[in-house]
């Protein structure tokens, strides 16, 4: 097909759902190769990207990987496809949340797949690596996102779009990823002001002398207990 269902004039509400698996991996759905786990995640969203931008769909997310366990191999796989869907600036979301006898489930346990185990218990490690500081609304247009899992270091660079104002908003996981609080840095300083708004949510917006189209970079760091 050439467009999406609703064609371009539904560009504004619909979007491009695809999917994130690697080829290569044990019956716990945990990866075999990093090598090979490396090349098949970053190819099929780059063919995925690519195929939105050229077909016009209008927005595209990512709407099922994971299906790991909890194990470390099973939290790289988690953190190399959310790594990479923050670098193509993508939504996303993981396989499931508990197990619901879906017929599709192909690992064994089939409890492998979800945040809980076999007798019930959350696996934190899991929820740690999909609870990432993000961007939830940009008012501008996006250059870069990343969030570092092992230092919770966040970074978001845009251009800013002074005629919008609404604010930038960013989620934080403060129990997770900043238990003793955090350290926000702007660049150019004193482009923007921010307020955190309500538990793990900040908004920035930018002040009177800011330029339209200014690149402005927001550095979020974690305190240390000292």
């Amino acid at each position: 097909f050439k467009e999406g269902p609703g064609g371009v004039d539904y560009n504004n509400r619909q979007a491009f759902s695809y999917h994130v698996y690697c080829i290569n991996v044990t019956k716990q759905g945990d990866q075999n190769s990093d090598v090979v786990c490396d090349i098949d995640d970053a190819l099929l969203i780059s063919l995925r990207y690519e195929e939105a931008k050229k077909k016009k769909f209008g927005g595209m997310m990512l709407t099922e990987f994971g299906a790991v366990s909890n194990s470390t191999e099973g939290i790289k796989e988690i953190s190399r496809i959310t790594g990479l869907a923050d670098a193509f600036l993508q939504s996303w979301s993981y396989w499931q949340f508990k197990q619901y006898q879906d017929l599709t489930t192909a690992q064994r346990p089939t409890t492998t797949e979800s945040f809980y185990n076999e007798v019930g218990e959350l696996e934190i490690n899991k929820v740690r690596a999909l609870s990432r500081s993000y961007a939830q609304a940009i008012a501008g247009d996006p250059i870069n996102m990343l969030f570092e899992p092992a230092t919770s270091r966040f970074q978001l660079v845009f251009n800013v779009k002074t005629d919008i104002h609404q604010p930038t908003i960013i989620y934080i996981n403060e129990d997770l990823n900043y238990p003793y609080g955090n350290d926000i840095n702007v660049s150019p300083v004193n482009s923007l002001t921010w307020t955190c708004t309500s538990r793990n949510y900040y908004e920035f917006l930018p002040v009177a002398s800011t330029k339209n189209g200014t690149t402005i970079t927001i550095l979020i760091t974690p305190k240390t207990l000292h």
